[in-house]
């Protein structure tokens, strides 16, 4: 009587819930879902809810329908079989581990039936993606929660019908996982532990954990060890009463602390995928997901650290994670955005914000690494740009280090899950600020971001800017990293101080460089990146279609060929498709001619598409190293071409964030060797290697590609060349000067070529240059800045002489002479002599 009653209720919310079904829409992860599981087809299906909720099973079964699926049935006391799949729900297993049910002896029987096998199926079913806050009334009513009675679901399922998620776990084989236990008692508990710590970890990753109201945050920074030290401290001697004190630390967290809400998220969410990302991307394409939610559904605290290139980066991030299922992170933000309105969208989005400098304000200083320690503890994503800002040329910039310390200090002192570091390359086919970054380049003063400047943006949305990548790299997970390279830090940690291991500030420099390059190892080389390699590194910035498309079909086997061939990502692989996708969008021109037409780009145009080649640049650093050697000789040794790459390597490791180590560099080198080889690029010629016949398309290829990095050994051999000099001089040479002189010498050399390019002569790229010389012990730098030149420095400014052309070589050596000449002249012969009149 009690089946056949319960039987009716069942069939009765059935009909009930049959209209509201299409109101109900819902998404799933992974996205395609049929070739994710990739169920099969000869054993039954078992589908296992988290939650004993009616509703969710039909949304399962809607789902199953319209995804051809195996669609779940209440089996009873039956077996499930491959035409009757069947749906078990958590809490009935649960209750098999306290005493004995019919769910208990079917298992049982399950297990002692030996030819019956089934698959597990997970689903983790959500009515909207609202992680709850504590203390909120609405939210105990209308957020979603694994505790809610039928008619708490009821409000539930109207508040969030149009947003519900149902992330679907890998299946599990049922015969396979109780084979491995001696008894069926213990498999029985291992399953429903397993599943169980499943479904905890997948709604931690889709919604993150319980937030708080941000007062309770704010309150709670003020209670802070940490905190009220520095409050303390700034007491002493009288200059601050602890009043001001504590209410200039309350200031300080109030302008610090995100106040994420569910509902702003789903606003963005809806605001930037049907105005915003619809009208200004053709499409978001993102490579790396499933491994990400592998990661984060095992616990894993997950920091994203991106390249940073737009303002679009972080709501590209945010959204992208949203609608693969995963929560979006709280995000570190530059106080310059916040200002209305945007200032306080992206705090209900997760935005904290924080100051260019920290300096001279210890109470910020306490208030902002006490916040960033309570998002680690609590266990919230995080997201933080390691450059620090927006890189105006396209590569990435130096690593800043200052919140990366904080993160890992964080991390390394909680114990209660470990914290995975994941690299995220962003690219785009077109960056919307780069006329603004050429500007400031050029010099012009960088526009302050405000509500005027906001609307003016808005001209981007009648443009098109090709589509977005994004590309999640393997993380590094920290607790593990410190285990090699940090010794004694668990030891330290434990301490309960506030003492740092000896080694800390190396260790988080070491992190950081190598979290750079994991970013660069992740490239995306799309369309737009390759066109501008290959007509950027043309003479006059023009080439044949034909020739153009021989050479990007080079580039994308030189890409597959590469060492880091697993990382990297080619979109597109087609050549001629890569041509006609990019041409509108880098406004490429094509100029008609009876022979074939030919391909070009104007000055101005050139300037923007060099930002995208500088995105991809470092892919092709040693091969192009390669080919230029080749520019002025036939034949070359193989010992000769590696010894050439490696006397460079440090300089290309530096500025182009290459993640091979100094002594793999001759392993890579004769890697890139073969390849070239394979493709035809070099041939061999007894125990030498040849470039190919001038008259040959590989000839042309060869030539191209030892152009991609001319610019790059120009200024390694203005560095080279000017050391040279100064230390033939014997006189004293100071850093900030030598520094200054180099970026003169390049940008008269710029304009002298007529090179539109301020990147060229950017003096950052010459201080790095300068480090790596000090690091291999070329250049040392005394306590007052000066610098003592090593005798090799001149053989170093012959070699780098050898690499460049001849018009190169000529222009630079008569620069270095007439600045000698300038230097010598006295104020009088500066001035120039007026004609004698006839």
């Amino acid at each position: 009587m009690r089946a056949l009653l319960y039987k009716l209720m069942f069939l009765l919310a059935y009909w009930i819930f049959r209209p509201f079904n299409r109101y109900i829409h819902y998404t799933t992860t992974p996205a395609a879902l049929r070739e994710s599981l990739k169920l099969d087809p000869t054993r039954p299906v078992v589908y296992i809810l988290a939650t004993r909720s009616w509703a969710d099973l039909f949304v399962l079964d809607r789902i199953c329908k319209d995804l051809v699926l195996p669609r779940p049935n209440r089996t009873g006391s039956n077996f499930p079989t491959i035409e009757k799949a069947g749906v078990v729900y958590l809490p009935a297993l649960l209750e098999t581990r306290m005493r004995p049910t019919e769910l208990t002896r079917l298992i049982e029987t399950g297990i002692a039936t030996q030819d019956f096998d089934a698959q597990l199926v997970p689903v983790s079913v959500f009515w909207g993606r609202d992680p709850g806050r504590e203390k909120s009334w609405f939210e105990l009513l209308f957020a979603d929660s694994v505790q809610a009675g039928m008619v708490r679901k009821f409000f539930i399922m109207l508040a969030n019908g149009r947003s519900v998620f149902a992330n679907f776990g890998l299946p599990l084989a049922f015969r396979e996982f109780v084979s491995r236990e001696p008894d069926a008692t213990r498999a029985i508990r291992k399953l429903t532990r397993t599943l169980h710590f499943h479904f905890l970890r997948a709604r931690t990753a889709a919604l993150g954990p319980t937030l708080l109201a941000r007062h309770v945050v704010i309150n709670g920074l003020l209670q802070k060890q940490n905190v009220l030290e520095a409050v303390e401290a700034a007491t002493k001697g009288g200059s601050m009463t602890r009043e001001k004190a504590l209410a200039h630390a309350r200031k300080c967290a109030d302008e610090i602390a995100a106040d994420y809400t569910n509902n702003v998220i789903v606003f963005l969410e809806r605001f930037l995928g049907a105005i915003l990302f619809k009208r200004v991307f053709s499409s978001i394409d993102v490579r790396g997901l499933e491994r990400l939610r592998e990661w984060a559904q095992q616990g894993y605290e997950i920091v994203y650290m991106p390249s940073h290139r737009s303002h679009a980066d972080y709501l590209l991030v945010s959204y992208t994670l949203y609608h693969a299922g995963l929560v979006p992170p709280h995000i570190a933000a530059g106080v310059n955005l916040n200002f209305w309105p945007v200032g306080g969208l992206l705090r209900g989005a997760g935005a904290f914000y924080l100051r260019r400098s920290f300096a001279g304000d210890y109470i910020y200083s306490a208030v902002f690494r006490a916040y960033v320690d309570s998002l680690i503890q609590r266990g919230y994503a995080i997201e933080f740009f390691p450059e620090g800002g927006r890189s105006r040329t396209g590569r990435l910039l130096a690593p800043k280090t200052g919140m990366l310390s904080m993160v890992v200090e964080a991390g390394l002192k909680q114990r209660t899950r470990k914290v995975a570091l994941v690299p995220v390359f962003i690219g785009y086919d077109k960056c919307w600020e780069v006329a603004s970054y050429a500007k400031e380049l050029k010099g012009a003063k960088k526009q302050k971001e405000s509500a005027e400047g906001l609307l003016k943006a808005g001209k981007i949305l009648g443009k098109s800017y090709g589509k977005a990548y994004i590309s999640f790299g393997e993380p590094t997970v920290l607790q593990d990293h410190a285990d090699k390279h940090l010794p004694g830090w668990r030891e330290t940690f434990a301490a309960d101080k506030d003492e740092l291991p000896p080694q800390y500030k190396a260790f988080v420099g070491q992190l950081a460089l190598q979290h750079m390059r994991d970013i660069n190892a992740n490239a995306v080389a799309n369309p737009v990146g390759l066109a501008a390699v290959a007509l950027l590194a043309s003479p006059q910035r023009a080439v044949s279609e034909d020739e153009f498309v021989e050479q990007i079909g080079h580039l994308v086997w030189l890409l597959k060929g590469s060492p880091d061939a697993g990382n990297l990502y080619i979109p597109e692989t087609a050549p001629k498709t890569i041509v006609e996708l990019s041409a509108p969008i880098a406004r490429i021109l094509r100029v008609p001619h009876k022979w074939g037409d030919l391909h070009a780009i104007t000055d101005n145009d050139a300037v923007a598409l060099t930002y995208n080649r500088n995105n991809i640049q470092h892919l092709f650093a040693i091969p192009s190293m390669i080919a230029n050697q080749f520019r002025t000789r036939m034949l070359l040794t193989e010992e000769a071409i590696v010894l050439g790459v490696r006397a460079l390597y440090p300089f290309l490791r530096t500025e182009f964030f290459l993640r091979w180590q100094p002594e793999e560099v001759e392993s890579v080198t004769r890697h890139w060797l073969e390849v070239m080889l394979q493709l035809g690029l070099l041939n061999r010629s007894g125990d030498r290697l040849q470039r190919p016949d001038v008259t040959s398309p590989a000839f042309s290829t060869l030539a191209m590609l030892g152009r991609v990095m001319g610019e790059t050994l120009e200024r390694y051999c203005i560095t080279a060349l000017l050391l040279a000099e100064e230390r033939r001089t014997q006189q004293s040479l100071k850093r900030e000067r030598f520094e200054e002189d180099c970026r003169l010498i390049a940008e008269r050399m710029a304009i002298l070529t007529g090179r539109d390019a301020p990147e060229f002569f950017d003096k950052a790229l010459f201080r790095g240059y300068l480090n790596t010389l000090i690091e291999v012990g070329l250049v040392v730098e005394t306590g007052d800045r000066s610098l003592a030149v090593d005798a090799r420095i001149e053989r170093m400014s012959e070699r780098s002489l050898e690499m460049l052309s001849d018009e190169t070589r000529q222009m630079l050596l008569q620069l270095l002479s007439r600045r000698k000449m300038a230097e010598t002249a006295t104020p009088e012969a500066k001035e120039p002599t007026p004609p004698n009149p006839v």
